[in-house]
């Protein structure tokens, strides 16, 4: 009896069991299929505009390839949240799609989930919306408030409008690291620093808590450089001198004072917008350019949604010949890609492919890259090289980075076009080894032994770096540095006193790397494809495409279903503004990610977002 009821009890646990299984099942099969209903409905044609206002919200900031975290994209895109990053590509081919599209009359940008992007990136979206209005069509845009970076855009549409509780903000570009000296001596760490170059000024953090007069000698350079490419772009878009955009930078307060504090009223009377609406009056004003009453104005709409709607109706037509395009961007490592991050190997990979592509007939490399491992650095330019050879030219288009590691790579192409607002140069070489015997004699921790040679255990992070170690490690940075000279010596037809002149670690702009033949020519990517073309003799219809990397089925589901980035595990705790700022920091980047197998960088301490 006792064993007829625990076998009648066994057989009722195994139903429920059963019957949760098949419920688990079934739950996980109904929303796989609602996640991939979201994720085909996003693919499904957006809708178009009727009437023709088109209006494009570009999402967070400006790169050159979306790094951020598939998992994480799917998750904001489907709660809703703005991206956090837009690729430069998509915009500008949103626009020049716009420019052809006979339902649209009126571009109408919108800014309000725009975060900012470097300068040469902006000057790229805003060469396509000067394109656009030389198609006859007029570009407005309205904005409750204008930053540097927005404002860019903004000052190159027909018709600038701002809330009248708005402002105008021009702050001018400045460069203040962090440094960490002090903190690393509270901390007793040895941080152990070799470098080539006095204007390598990517380990100053370790050394010191302010700013050499070197590197504030090369930075304030650049920064001018830079600050008169910003003036003269928003001077030309709205009919007013450089001098007067500087005069509004350096006087604000006394001008503000004038105006009794009404910024936007003063943004009207300096030129810099044409007028103050509310939303609700510049919606009427867009409607009455259009012909179409508010109620009917489209929703604004993301690049990437018209984007789909165009695509849809509009299949790309087969080219006689292509033109690759590749992005390189991000900090060069070993070892396998991270977000934001450019694997050596990898990259190598993926230019060995398009070496073997019968296809492609041409390279074009957009760089936008501070550098990092010199090591994954010359992967990279080996294998472009041996694209060369295969008789595949290769065209360098340099963003709003390609400095140290990034230049590296660049001297394989047969020609460089930088933007003037290019960051560029940098041509230096360092390594930094922390050890932590002073921190962990402070809790008592202490290691000693014996080695068979004067090199063992030179490296233990728990012991002082031992004089051997030392001194093979700054002469492989001196070698590797005199590697890199002779390597821009021969691209660039220059002897090596010349260049080592000009080298030393010190940062260019773009104006500064052509007039001491580090580049070829200035121009942004449609100069560079163009040029590629030519240099390929390629036949009349030729067309390019990006190369993007491989991607599994899971990963394209979760892509198409959007995202954002997930922070660096030593970091995610701090809060958000903190950890942005460091993670920003070229110094940090080294700790933080490491990598190079012989502990030498071309890294280059621009700033972030260049």
């Amino acid at each position: 009896m006792a064993r007829s009821a625990l076998v009648r009890g066994v057989r009722r646990l195994l139903k429920v069991l059963d019957f949760l299984r098949l419920l688990l099942v079934n739950v996980l099969f109904v929303v796989g299929l609602v996640v991939l209903f979201l994720v085909l409905r996003r693919d499904m044609p957006a809708p178009m505009p009727n009437g023709g206002a088109l209006v494009l919200a570009p999402e967070g900031v400006l790169v050159e390839e979306v790094q951020l975290d598939p998992l994480q994209r799917m998750l904001d895109g489907l709660s809703g949240a703005p991206m956090t990053e837009t690729a430069i590509r998509d915009l500008v081919n949103a626009i020049e799609k716009a420019a052809g599209d006979e339902r649209v009359a009126v571009l109408v940008l919108d800014l309000a989930d725009f975060t900012g992007g470097g300068l040469a990136k902006l000057q790229a979206v805003a060469g396509a919306l000067e394109a656009f209005r030389e198609s006859g069509k007029p570009v407005l845009v309205h904005a409750s408030r204008y930053d540097q970076a927005a404002y860019y855009l903004a000052s190159h549409a027909d018709e600038v409008y701002l809330h009248p509780m708005g402002e105008v903000l021009l702050e001018g570009y400045a460069h203040y690291p962090l440094y960490f000296r002090s903190l690393i001596e509270k901390l007793k760490l040895d941080v152990h620093v070799f470098r080539v170059g006095r204007f390598k000024s990517a380990v100053e953090p370790f050394l010191r808590d302010d700013m050499s007069p070197e590197a504030r000698q090369a930075a304030a350079a650049w920064l001018e450089d830079l600050w008169a490419t910003y003036r003269e772009g928003v001077g030309a878009a709205r009919a007013l001198t450089p001098a007067a955009i500087q005069a509004y930078a350096d006087e604000l307060p006394a001008l503000l004072r004038a105006s009794a504090g009404d910024a936007a009223s003063l943004a009207v009377e300096q030129g810099l917008v044409d007028g103050l609406m509310s939303r609700e009056q510049f919606l009427q004003h867009v409607g009455e350019r259009t012909g179409l009453d508010e109620r009917d104005l489209p929703r604004g709409m993301t690049h990437r949604e018209y984007l789909r709607g165009v695509g849809a109706t509009t299949p790309r037509p087969l080219a006689p010949a292509e033109i690759g395009v590749l992005v390189v961007s991000g900090t060069l490592i070993d070892g396998e890609p991270r977000a934001g991050m450019v694997s050596g190997e990898a990259m190598a990979e993926r230019i060995r492919r398009i070496r073997l592509d019968d296809s492609v007939r041409a390279l074009v490399l957009r760089i936008d890259s501070p550098g990092g491992s010199a090591y994954a650095a010359e992967q990279i330019r080996q294998e472009l090289a041996l694209l060369r050879e295969a008789g595949k030219p290769v065209v360098v288009s340099m963003s709003g980075l390609a400095a140290s590691g990034g230049y590296w790579i660049a001297l394989a192409a047969d020609r460089i076009l930088a933007s003037p607002a290019t960051l560029t140069g940098s041509i230096g070489v360092f390594g930094v080894i922390p050890t932590l015997q002073q921190s962990l004699a402070e809790l008592g921790i202490y290691s000693d032994g014996v080695g068979t040679t004067a090199l063992a255990g030179g490296l233990q992070l728990d012991r002082d770096l031992s004089p051997a170690v030392a001194d093979v490690l700054q002469q492989r940075v001196e070698r590797i540095y005199q590697d890199f000279v002779g390597k821009v010596a021969e691209a660039r037809g220059m002897d090596p006193a010349s260049v080592d002149a000009l080298a030393q670690g010190r940062v260019w702009s773009g104006e500064d790397a052509l007039a001491r033949g580090l580049v070829d020519q200035l121009g942004n990517l449609p100069e560079a494809i163009a040029m590629a073309a030519e240099l390929a003799d390629l036949p009349a219809g030729w067309d390019y495409r990006y190369l993007l990397p491989e991607i599994s089925f899971a990963e394209f589901l979760l892509l198409r279903a959007g995202g954002g980035a997930l922070a660096p595990a030593a970091l995610r705790y701090l809060p958000a503004s903190v950890r942005a700022r460091l993670e920003a920091e070229p110094a940090l980047q080294v700790l933080l990610h490491g990598g190079d197998r012989g502990g030498a960088y071309a890294l280059c301490a621009c700033p972030a977002g260049a």
